[in-house]
């Protein structure tokens, strides 16, 4: 059983004039040559690309002391409604069984997985340690660096020469670090720290380890709400920078309300196991309610400036 599980996903727009159907998904997200991509299609679009090993020898901050991981770190990129771009990279952490390194065979044929060779605490407080150290401290370079292993993995697929690099919304990338311990009967619960404007951070207690994989997709899912939010705060912030009736300020609300509200389906993609963590989300901080009445703001503004230009005239024609 690991000791905790760490993880971090990054989130986007997609860099597409047009969102991306099934078999240009495929495509894009097909990382590796014979593996196949992984999709769905109701209640909305999601496809997950193969997962992917990086190798990694490095520290992880245990409290005020470190200790030395070897292993993997799996990372795959999912997208969602053909729109949100995300990049996933994880780790559990386990306790070697032995205080020395493998070679690299050892380690290459667990997907995912990292042991800590050097002595540590029992398994409760080292795993409290490993997460909370995660979470609040930022990685020095040889540290475990779960921040630059997704960002890499997503610029290599936004930069792909098959993406026009023109969205239609401006928007920027939230990161979601997570750390999972088990607790037995105890799970699941989670709760979400938003650290700072684009960072948030999530723990999560889950009852089983067979629950890792729910949990990734969870915060996946969660991540790509929360960007969604995000996204239609800022863009209403921005749009008030302009006159109430400006072009301007059109200009920057209808494309949101074109392409990203009807992306909001919370818990959609979470698996059963997990899909319960939700109702908390729901109640507190009320995630559904935050976006309705964003979505509602960003409509409301959009009817005002439509009526505006109906009466006065002060667009141009093919407005």
């Amino acid at each position: 059983m690991p000791l905790v599980v760490l993880g971090e996903v990054r989130t986007c727009l997609l860099p597409s004039a047009a969102a991306l159907a099934r078999a240009e998904a495929g495509e894009l997200l097909a990382l590796m040559p014979g593996r196949a991509v992984r999709w769905r299609e109701r209640p909305g679009s999601l496809g997950i690309s193969p997962t992917t090993a990086v190798g990694v020898d490095c520290d992880l901050p245990l409290g005020e002391d470190t200790a030395r991981i070897v292993g993997t770190v799996a990372t795959s990129i999912a997208l969602t409604g053909g729109r949100v771009l995300q990049s996933s990279a994880y780790t559990r952490i386990l306790r070697a069984a032995e205080r020395r390194r493998q070679t690299w065979s050892h380690y290459i044929n667990q997907k995912g997985v990292t042991e800590a060779i050097t002595r540590i605490p029992d398994r409760e407080t080292a795993g409290n340690a490993f997460a909370e150290t995660y979470l609040t401290q930022p990685p020095r370079a040889e540290h475990l660096d779960l921040a630059s292993i997704s960002e890499r993995q997503l610029a290599r697929v936004r930069a792909d020469p098959r993406l026009d690099q023109n969205p239609p919304v401006q928007a920027g990338t939230t990161r979601l670090r997570w750390a999972a311990r088990i607790g037995g009967s105890a799970g699941p619960a989670a709760t979400l720290h938003l650290d700072d404007d684009t960072v948030r951070s999530v723990r999560l207690l889950l009852r089983d380890e067979s629950d890792i994989a729910a949990a990734q997709r969870f915060c996946e899912d969660l991540a790509a709400h929360d960007w969604l939010l995000t996204v239609l705060a800022d863009a209403l912030d921005e749009a008030d920078r302009y006159p109430p009736h400006s072009r301007e300020r059109m200009d920057i609300l209808a494309p949101a309300l074109e392409h990203l509200t009807g992306l909001w389906m919370p818990g959609a993609h979470t698996p059963p196991v997990l899909r319960a963590l939700w109702k908390d989300f729901q109640n507190d901080p009320g995630f559904t309610k935050q976006w309705t009445t964003l979505a509602g703001r960003l409509r409301d503004n959009i009817a005002v400036g439509t009526l505006h230009a109906l009466r006065h005239k002060v667009f141009d024609a093919d407005w």
